[in-house]
């Protein structure tokens, strides 16, 4: 049935003939476009993105897809895991070791665990350990800024494991790192997939502040340290979160 304007009221006619005015100046309805979910064959959901499936080809440049395969701008690349696919299912491939609810993270209110003391930390850690040891070649921006700030190395294992050990007898969670004004604290100190680490530390004045890390890389908040200070601070964490102890 097909109605007249003349038969509406006229403030309904008035509004019908604004928006028909308007019609050709409104935008199109949404399509399966770039950042759009769109349906799969059987109704499941998956993202279209420039063309491309998640699960399809990835062309070259195609950078936002660095998040989920291990990259991410306060570690860099490699720092965890990528996205696998599992039986049609996208899961992210874990460190299956770390288990919130075993005694590492049974911390009091100050940030430490009375099971760290003797030794205990290293122990206790509940990611994979031991395969951190830094060495003058670890890390490709070493030699050129390592000679520009007239710094021959960095902190030893043994000297980071002395200054834990020392901190946690003492029911301290922070400790001096050497060759700098800054205390880390390795109460806070946490793996992030396989090489990561977060952690906060203390600067001049008491000011708190958090950081992140790519042990791999030698990257601090995903660059490359800008003195020797920072350079040892990322030492010092790497050592807790992943040296030998």
């Amino acid at each position: 049935m097909r109605l007249s304007l003349p038969a509406l009221r006229p403030a309904t006619a008035a509004l019908l003939l604004g928006l028909t005015a308007l019609a050709p100046l409104l935008p199109a309805a949404p399509t399966a476009a770039r950042g759009f979910a769109v349906a799969g064959p059987r109704g499941g959901g998956f993202y279209h993105f420039g063309g491309g499936s998640w699960g399809g080809a990835r062309p070259v440049g195609d950078t936002w897809r660095n998040g989920y395969e291990g990259w991410h701008p306060a570690y860099g690349p490699g720092v965890r895991p990528a996205w696998t696919n599992t039986n049609g299912n996208r899961t992210l491939d874990i460190n299956r070791n770390v288990d919130i609810n075993n005694n590492f993270y049974n911390r009091d209110y100050h940030g430490w665990n009375g099971a760290w003391s003797n030794g205990g930390y290293w122990g206790s850690r509940p990611w994979h350990t031991g395969w951190y040891a830094w060495t003058p070649g670890s890390w490709g921006w070493w030699g050129g800024s390592a000679a520009a700030w007239g710094l021959a190395g960095l902190a030893t294992g043994v000297a980071i494991t002395e200054l834990v050990n020392q901190a946690a007898n003492q029911q301290q969670t922070v400790f001096l790192v050497p060759g700098t004004t800054w205390r880390l604290n390795y109460g806070t100190v946490e793996s992030v997939g396989t090489y990561g680490v977060s952690f906060s530390y203390g600067t001049d004045g008491d000011v708190t502040v958090m950081a992140a890390a790519n042990c791999q890389l030698g990257l601090l908040n995903g660059q490359p340290p800008q003195n020797a200070a920072q350079a040892q601070l990322l030492n010092a964490a790497c050592q807790v979160a992943y040296g030998g102890g």
